[in-house]
């Protein structure tokens, strides 16, 4: 059925849409500061604040889109993204403004959870892979979007023109979302317990190790540009340029690991490979580092690539094991171990770079990807 298709695109616009919310604000964070006179402590806090949304709704989300289907949970936590999005721009000091961004991060997060059951539902085992990997590359599509476009819109309109365009994706997610989501047939909802997927060793088991697989994953989304800046005189806007590159293969990378897995049929042996690629990539990393070789960084940016390219094979994986009718509870709590894991990463690894060296953060993210390797030699297959 070529409808299939459908959803997926819609799914990948309205993730791409949500994204653009919840990674594509660090782009106006100098007309942020100038604007509420920030710091740079108060400038992190701002920023953080559509992660604290996302993290205390993803579950909730989950568990309702099993229960009332994904068209109704993305459509309505869309549309109220828009409304708070809407709402900043009668804010005039800090306070309101990061109220307003917890309710848009709270309500974009629906989209986290619901469109991968939506995939899920749509496509069979044989093709899920491949479709969850273009599902997430939906994620660093809009926030490379955002980061693009966010700017000279802001520059030339103010941040309330920047955050009208961010509304605007939404309502244009939630438009399409209405129009072309309907429930798949072999995803029911409105099965009994619920909260079922959460009590799953195997599925609380994969959130850890992503919770880990994420340490090395940010160590570059985070810190490349500066590690490029700092230690190796790359003019910003080129290092830029080349973090941008790593997204864009790492999420082409998500596409290929899910085709692989397809072809396998299987998902967590592929991802067990993946975590010890990155260890073994990151090992070598550190030791390049502390021999001060420039070879760390073409390696780095390979590292980037495939540091990133784990994530959709996890997603899938977890939906499979939680079975139809309850994928949108685990796939939220799979996307709250995710967003736990990035928004741990860039504080505490950059803190051990401070006191330490590079090397030591490199060799910290490699410690992170092996215990996620011993990890998922503990977890089976799902049955499809």
């Amino acid at each position: 059925m070529r409808y299939r298709w459908v959803v997926l695109g819609a799914g990948v616009v309205a993730q791409a849409a949500s994204a653009a919310v919840l990674q594509g604000l660090p782009g106006l964070a100098p007309q942020l500061r100038e604007e509420y006179g920030l710091g740079l402590t108060g400038l992190g806090v701002l920023l953080a604040s559509v992660t604290v949304g996302l993290l205390s709704t993803l579950v909730l989300w989950g568990v309702l889109a099993d229960r009332y289907g994904e068209r109704v949970v993305m459509t309505v936590g869309l549309s109220i993204a828009v409304l708070a999005l809407l709402a900043t721009t009668r804010t005039t000091t800090v306070v309101p403004l990061m109220a307003c961004l917890v309710v848009a991060g709270a309500a974009g997060s629906s989209v986290n959870a619901a469109s991968g059951r939506a995939v899920l539902g749509w496509f069979g085992a044989q093709e899920r892979g491949f479709a969850m990997g273009v599902r997430q590359t939906a994620l660093p599509l809009g926030a490379g979007i955002a980061a693009a476009g966010l700017p000279p819109v802001a520059l030339a309109g103010g941040l309330d023109a920047a955050f009208v365009v961010l509304a605007g994706g939404c309502l244009l997610g939630a438009l399409v979302v209405v129009a072309l989501v309907r429930e798949a047939p072999s995803q029911p909802v409105r099965v009994p317990g619920g909260l079922a997927p959460i009590r799953d060793p195997r599925i609380r088991r994969l959130g850890l190790v992503s919770l880990l697989l994420v340490v090395p994953q940010f160590a570059v989304v985070a810190f490349l540009v500066v590690y490029l800046v700092d230690e190796h005189d790359v003019s910003p806007a080129r290092a830029a340029l080349l973090l941008a590159a790593v997204q864009l293969g790492g999420g082409a990378g998500r596409i290929v690991a899910g085709r692989w897995s397809d072809r396998l049929g299987l998902r967590i042996v592929p991802l067990r490979r993946l975590a010890l690629g990155i260890t073994s990539l990151f090992v070598l990393l550190a030791g390049l580092e502390a021999l001060d070789l420039r070879a760390a960084v073409p390696l780095l940016l390979l590292s980037g690539v495939i540091a990133i390219s784990w994530n959709g094979l996890a997603f899938t994986a977890v939906g499979e094991l939680a079975g139809p009718g309850r994928a949108g509870t685990a796939l939220g709590l799979q996307n709250t171990a995710v967003a736990l894991g990035a928004a741990l990463t860039a504080p505490l690894l950059g803190a051990v770079v401070d006191r330490s060296d590079w090397a030591v953060g490199f060799a910290l993210a490699s410690m992170c990807a092996l215990v996620a390797f011993l990890l998922l030699r503990r977890v089976a297959e799902p049955v499809h």
